[in-house]
C-alpha cells in the first residue's frame, strides 16, 4: 500500500506552494517506508524523474527533489512495498516512458497468462519486479490502441481483473489506483476491493480524493488532510487538464471494462 499525490496550477509556483505545505504527506513516509519518487516535465519538456529508496523522512534527498520541480504539474509517491516485493531503487514509483509517468497504490496477482501476453505483445520493457510497473506497461499497450488515457487505463484495469475471474469469478484486484502524468493532463483512477482490505488498514486506505482551489487542482491518497477534498467515484477516471485546470470525471465503467464480456458464471449441470 502507497501514497499518491498529484498536483496541477498555472505554474511553478502554485506547484511549490502545494509540495511546499505537504509536510504531513511526508510524514506518511513513516509507515508507507519503503522508497519514494517525484515526477514533472521541466522547462524543455522532458520527463523528470527523481526516487529514493529510504524513506522520505528521513532521506536528504527527497526535499531537494521536490524543490527541483518545474512546470505546472507533478507527481509524488511514498511506497509501502507488497511482500515479497523487494525495496529497490528499480521498484519505486514513479515509472516513466517518453514523456509519461505512472505511480500505483495496491497490489494485484500477476498471473502466467497476463505474463505471456505482456511479453507476446512486446510491452513495455520491465525493469523491476513489481506489479505496478507491469499495470504501467499494460496502460501504454492499450493506449496504442486507443489512443485515449482515459480508455487506456479503464482498459488495463479491466484487464487485469477478468484475468482474476478466469481461475475465480468472485475475484478481484486488491486496489488498482493510479495516477498517470502526461504533457496534457493528470489523470486519476480508483478501484479497490473491500474485502481484501488487511486488518491494520482503515476502510478509506483506498480512497482518492480530489480537491479543486483557486491556485491548484489535487488528486491524493487519504490520510493527508488537503482542504476542499472530496472522494473521487470508483471505475471512473479524473482527467485534469494542464492548460485550464478543467476537472473531467470520465462516467463510471463496468468492473469488467467499456468492452467486457459477460462475467463468467458457474455453470449448472443438465439434469
Amino acid at each position: 500500500m502507497c501514497r499518491l499525490l498529484g498536483v496541477v496550477a498555472p505554474g511553478p509556483d502554485q506547484v511549490h506552494g502545494v509540495l511546499g505545505a505537504s509536510e504531513g504527506f511526508c510524514e506518511l513516509s513513516h509507515k508507507h517506508k519503503d522508497g519514494w519518487g517525484v515526477a514533472w516535465h521541466d522547462a524543455a519538456g522532458e520527463l523528470r524523474i527523481l526516487k529514493g529508496a529510504l524513506p522520505a523522512w528521513s532521506d536528504p534527498e527527497y526535499e531537494p527533489a521536490l524543490a527541483a520541480v518545474e512546470g505546472d504539474a507533478a507527481l509524488v509517491h511514498l511506497r509501502r512495498a507488497s511482500p515479497g516485493i523487494p525495496v529497490e531503487l528499480r521498484n519505486c514509483h514513479p515509472f516513466g516512458e517518453g514523456d509519461v509517468a505512472f505511480e500505483h497504490n495496491g497490489q494485484f496477482r500477476v498471473s502466467d497468462r497476463m505474463r505471456a501476453y505482456y511479453a507476446e505483445n512486446r510491452l513495455r520493457p520491465l525493469e523491476g519486479t513489481t506489479d505496478s510497473e507491469l499495470y504501467f506497461g499494460l496502460v501504454l499497450g492499450f493506449f496504442s490502441r486507443t489512443n485515449s488515457w482515459p480508455d487506456a487505463i479503464v482498459e488495463a484495469a479491466a484487464f487485469i481483473t477478468r484475468d482474476l475471474w478466469v481461475d475465480d469469478p468472485s475475484d478481484n484486484p486488491e486496489a488498482l489506483n493510479c495516477l498517470l502524468l502526461t504533457p496534457d493532463a493528470l489523470y486519476g483512477y480508483s478501484q479497490s476491493e473491500s474485502a481484501k482490505l488487511k486488518p491494520e488498514s482503515t476502510p478509506d486506505a483506498y480512497v482518492l480524493r480530489l480537491a479543486e482551489r483557486p491556485d491548484s487542482v489535487v488528486v491524493t491518497s487519504t490520510q493527508w488532510a488537503v482542504d476542499q477534498a472530496v472522494e473521487l467515484p470508483e471505475r471512473a477516471v479524473v482527467e485534469v487538464d494542464r492548460g485550464s485546470l478543467a476537472v473531467t470525471v470520465h462516467p463510471q465503467v463496468p468492473l469488467g471494462g467499456r468492452e467486457a464480456p459477460p462475467r463468467p458464471r458457474p455453470r449448472r449441470a443438465d439434469l
